[in-house]
């Protein structure tokens, strides 16, 4: 983006020559928002001839930089370019014109602000996004001007807007900006995250939830026990290569987190069987985390309630004596998973 602005020098005049010279008589433009590598300018066009002209700049810091043009024809432009630090720097400029028509010299003061941003990009990490406490932190490589999230669920309905404004003191570049959204029983499908920054230049970022079950073999355990066997040991074993290997092949912004749902039959009371249930599920939570997978892992026993096949009380399905293993960036919700009773390991 180039902000232009065009000014003709009217403020502050001091006329050291003939009552006939006009300020009108020196056209300026202003290129003074710039990016990257640019430097911001001042773009000068007399409406006479121009001998010489020279102008003092002055930043808020008392650093002096001084700009230079001569033999200028009536309307031509002449682009005098000068040294801008990153961020926003206010100038005060003593510029000083000498007429070729009549050698007449005017004086003119003013004041304008110049802003110079690198490439804008948005920082945020996996860390940085926690979908189950509705939170968002980001960082960027320019100072901030404005932030906005919009949360969507499915068919694109806006969960939520969220906008953080700074107009009157921008985020310095690399501050974390905290967003935080309303809490929602909707599936979050995706959130646009979009950036402006102090020189109006923004640049947005998609992130997508994600979730998947992971195939196993189903681990059988003794009659009313929660040990994992070495028997049943392989089993697990093949399970973990198939979440490394979702891991490596599903890379995404957030952080993965494993979900160990534990499930029984009808054998036995409702109360007992959701405690063997949980008591079986953090037992394969454990042994994954013994056995090197570090993501964060959560488990819940659901017991006799959610039964894979529909039978009787009292009846010994194997079918329902199950477990699921859920790699998602935020709490699976379902009806295979109701509640979020969920513990962390």
């Amino acid at each position: 983006m180039q902000n232009v602005i065009r000014a003709l020098i009217t403020l502050l005049i001091v006329l050291l020559a003939a009552p006939a010279a006009s300020a009108q008589d020196l056209d300026f433009q202003f290129k003074t928002v710039v990016k990257g590598k640019d430097l911001p300018a001042l773009i000068v066009t007399p409406a006479r001839p121009l001998k010489a002209l020279s102008i003092e700049l002055t930043d808020d810091a008392g650093k002096k930089q001084r700009l230079r043009a001569a033999g200028l024809r009536p309307g031509k432009s002449k682009r005098l370019t000068f040294k801008q630090a990153a961020g926003t720097s206010h100038y005060k400029a003593n510029i000083e014109v000498k007429w070729g028509d009549t050698g007449e010299v005017q004086l003119f003061a003013m004041d304008f602000d110049a802003t110079r941003v690198g490439e804008l990009k948005i920082l945020i990490s996996a860390e940085d996004v926690d979908l189950d406490e509705n939170k968002l932190s980001c960082r960027a490589t320019n100072p901030v001007r404005r932030v906005e999230l919009t949360v969507l669920g499915e068919n694109g309905k806006i969960l939520d807007d969220v906008q953080q404004s700074f107009e009157d003191s921008p985020a310095p570049t690399g501050e974390p900006i905290e967003l935080t959204w309303t809490e929602t029983e909707e599936k979050i499908i995706r959130m646009d995250l979009r950036v402006t920054d102090i020189a109006g230049f923004y640049t947005g970022m998609r992130i997508m939830p994600f979730t998947i079950e992971i195939p196993h073999d189903e681990v059988v355990f003794e009659f009313g026990r929660a040990d994992v066997r070495d028997s049943e040991a392989p089993k697990l074993v093949k399970t973990m290569d198939e979440i490394n290997e979702a891991l490596k092949t599903h890379g995404t912004l957030l952080t993965l987190k494993l979900y160990v749902g534990g499930y029984t039959d009808t054998v036995g009371g409702k109360p007992s069987n959701r405690e063997l249930s949980q008591r079986r599920a953090r037992a394969i939570a454990t042994w994954f985390r013994a056995h090197g997978l570090k993501i964060p892992i959560y488990y819940q026993g659901f017991g006799e309630d959610v039964l894979a096949v529909p039978t009787p009380d009292e009846t010994e399905e194997e079918r329902n004596r199950r477990a699921v293993y859920i790699l998602s960036s935020q709490t699976p919700t379902g009806e295979q998973v109701p509640g979020k009773a969920w513990h962390r390991l």
